[in-house]
């Protein structure tokens, strides 16, 4: 008796509840926290009021399932569910008892009915029966639904239980056999456009369903265009198949909410935005889904009576969805299309050599996504101030890159201050750039996209001309914005790696004579070696000294020093194979190697060098001695000479020695003996002769040949 006088007096509660006005339209339906022996804590169905029994059943399935979750953030909630329901949840607890209030029964205003089809089939119920009950249902918006949740919770804390009389039982669905039967061709071109591929098939689906059911006398639709800016508007029944294009902006007109699915007069205004539609009255019904406004049908010249506007309705809306759905999956289709060019783009671009090349591929790729015929790359200046054209197609690049672009100057300037993508489908009327159409280009239409690596922007690409010279699409403008992003990060890479190769050549070259340092010497001629070794070839090194450069340096200058020894390297270099090294060993001393060469064969290039210095005019070299500037030169073979980098060197340099000690401006070939080779495979480079004996030997060899020379 305790249970059953508890839940009279829950019923009674409940109904005093519902006689609010702001609950009329709405089901209640309250839970209260149960435990067993047998189960943990559950909310279980205590009492309810029941205005609509679907709604009912749709909302039990949604709130139940997550109840416990509901309760424990113990604040009103409002939910949108299933078809496009609304419901509310209302968590209290009145002494220690814990309960939860459920509120349903009215729909969004732009309920998805398709949706409501296919939740009623999932769950094996009757479709027919459910259209009645829709267009019975109470509208309301999201906020309206929360407003009267907060007003029932403060409802809530002010109630007890105060005894009233039973409400009356909940009606019952009403026989689904006196459903309209327009209904069913409805319910089986539901089933079909839920399996439709095409735009196409998907309109003409739901036209002649509403063409031969509900004898419409004409029928149009309005597709929004890719970019959102105007609909195209095509004649389905009874009107021209093309009607044109209205803005975006005219179209409020046939989507205004307070005239949306009502029979109106077909105004003047209407006539001035479509007057190939030619009606007296019209009533239309917007194409919306996931607040996406796609378009609108308008019918003409037809009144809808019964539930005709209901059948319309619900075909809009399914049509809306599935709308929605085939432009989201092309989208998706696009953008991986889109992606996996992209990578392969990014291999091609990968195996460029040089920058030259790379802007080349960058500008080629570009045009070919948008079938854009001319264009250009600007790269910013290390100021940030200019930008120069770095490569062009259709024009010529020599004119181009004496012309500078000053940042927020003209139309890529203006890119290049603002980081921001420009589409221009006219340059003469575009009030952003407004500037009369110059001759080279053939169209009016451009595309500018910054070239930008995160927030720093490097350059800018143009492009203008399309083949069929129509205006470049929002669509181009994002195939190629993507492709920007890519090209930012392969014109960055080329340019870090070019700096980081002519880093290195800085770290293994002499800055002086371009020729390789010491440094790179040992490593290269240690490698040389080893191959040698394996493959049982010779190898010869020459090193090569300027006779008296010192008092030359001194006489001359050190410019003309400086000039001597860039001259001096160029005759070497111009003396060797291209798979000889060359370097600069340390002031006026030179060493080349010569891979694969016996000794006989390097002292004939030993020779050339030589002479070739010998008869060289230097700059200023009438005021040495004998008006002229030598060299000497030693030479050492491996491996007769030596087996190690130290043993080579060794025996080069005692073979330069004694070039110099014997008169100089000749050639000395190594004369090791094999004790000595053997000696010197773990000798260091010998000391010179002590630097005043060295010095005095020299001073007095320039003083002989300066009395010489005057004699």
């Amino acid at each position: 008796m305790g249970k059953e006088l508890e839940k009279r007096r829950l019923e009674e509660w409940l109904t005093t509840l519902k006689s609010s006005p702001p609950l009329s339209p709405f089901s209640l339906t309250l839970y209260h926290r149960e435990s067993s022996a047998r189960c943990a804590e559950t909310f279980q169905s205590c009492c309810s009021i029941v205005e609509d029994p679907l709604c009912r059943d749709v909302s039990r399935q949604f709130f139940e399932e997550g109840m416990e979750v509901f309760f424990e953030e113990g604040t009103p909630s409002v939910c949108r569910y299933g078809g496009g329901f609304f419901g509310f949840l209302i968590p209290f607890t009145m002494g220690a008892e814990q309960f939860c209030l459920v509120g349903d029964g009215v729909r969004d205003e732009t309920v998805d009915l398709w949706q409501l089809a296919s939740l009623s089939r999932t769950g094996g119920g009757d479709v027919f029966s459910l259209f009645p009950y829709v267009e019975s249902l109470s509208t309301a918006s999201y906020q309206e639904v929360e407003k009267v949740a907060r007003e029932v919770a403060e409802e809530v804390e002010k109630l007890s239980f105060p005894p009233q009389e039973p409400h009356a039982a909940a009606p019952l669905p009403p026989d689904p056999r006196h459903a309209d039967p327009r209904l069913a061709a409805v319910a089986e071109t539901l089933e079909h456009l839920d399996r439709s591929k095409t735009i196409a098939e998907s309109i003409a689906l739901c036209s002649e369903t509403i063409v031969t059911q509900l004898q419409v006398a004409k029928l149009a639709i309005a597709l929004r265009n890719d970019d959102g800016t105007a609909y195209q508007v095509t004649g389905l029944w009874g009107v021209p198949d093309d009607l044109g294009c209205i803005p975006a902006a005219a179209a409020k007109v046939f989507l205004a909410k307070e005239q949306a699915k009502k029979t109106v007069l077909y105004d003047s205004r209407m006539r001035s935005i479509l007057p190939a539609f030619g009606a007296a009255i019209c009533i239309n019904f917007p194409l919306a889904s996931q607040n996406e406004q796609l378009g609108f049908l308008a019918l003409g010249d037809t009144d809808l009576p019964g539930q005709g506007v209901l059948m319309v309705s619900m075909l809009s809306n399914a049509l809306a969805g599935k709308l929605l759905q085939i432009v989201k999956a092309a989208q998706q289709s696009r953008e991986t299309a889109l992606s996996e060019k992209l990578m392969s783009l990014t291999d091609t671009l990968l195996q460029v050599e040089c920058k030259e090349e790379l802007y080349e591929a960058i500008l080629s790729i570009a045009s070919e996504l948008i079938d854009a015929t001319q264009g250009s790359i600007m790269l910013m200046d290390k100021d940030g101030e200019n930008m120069r054209i770095v490569f062009t197609l259709g024009m010529t690049l020599n004119v181009a890159r004496c012309l500078p672009v000053k940042v927020g100057k003209g139309i890529a300037g203006m890119v290049a201050q603002t980081g921001q993508p420009l589409l221009v489908n006219d340059v003469e009327k575009d009030s952003r750039v407004a500037m009369a159409n110059r001759v080279r280009f053939k169209s009016k239409s451009l595309i500018c996209i910054p070239l930008k690596l995160k927030d720093k922007i490097i350059g800018v690409l143009n492009l203008s001309d399309k083949k069929n010279l129509a205006p470049f699409s929002n669509a181009d403008l994002q195939v190629l914005t993507s492709f920007a992003n890519l090209a930012s990060l392969m014109i960055e890479r080329t340019e870090v790696l070019e700096e980081s190769e002519r880093f290195e050549q800085l770290s293994v070259t002499d800055a002086l004579t371009g020729l390789y340092n010491r440094r790179f010497l040992k490593n290269r001629l240690e490698e040389e070696l080893n191959r040698s070794i394996r493959q049982g070839l010779n190898l010869t090194v020459i090193f090569i000294d300027l006779d008296f450069f010192k008092n030359y340096n001194d006489l001359c200058g050190h410019l003309a020093g400086d000039e001597a020894l860039k001259i001096t390297a160029e005759i070497i270099k111009g003396s060797l194979r291209e798979m000889d090294i060359v370097a600069r060993y340390g002031g006026e001393e030179f060493c080349a190697v010569l891979p694969g060469t016996s000794k006989e064969e390097a002292l004939i290039v030993a020779e050339r060098i030589r002479s070739e210095i010998e008869a060289k005019r230097f700059p200023m070299d009438s005021e040495i001695p004998n008006a002229r500037l030598t060299a000497s030169l030693g030479v050492a073979s491996f491996p007769e000479d030596g087996r190690t980098f130290k043993a080579l060197v060794h025996a080069s340099d005692v073979a330069l020695y004694e070039a110099k000690a014997t008169g100089r401006n000749r050639i000395v070939a190594a004369r090791t003996a094999a004790a000595s080779v053997r000696q010197s495979e773990t000798a260091e480079r010998p000391v010179h002769p002590p630097a005043a004996l060295a010095k005095a030997l020299d001073f007095n060899a320039f003083l002989e040949a300066s009395l010489v020379s005057k004699g």
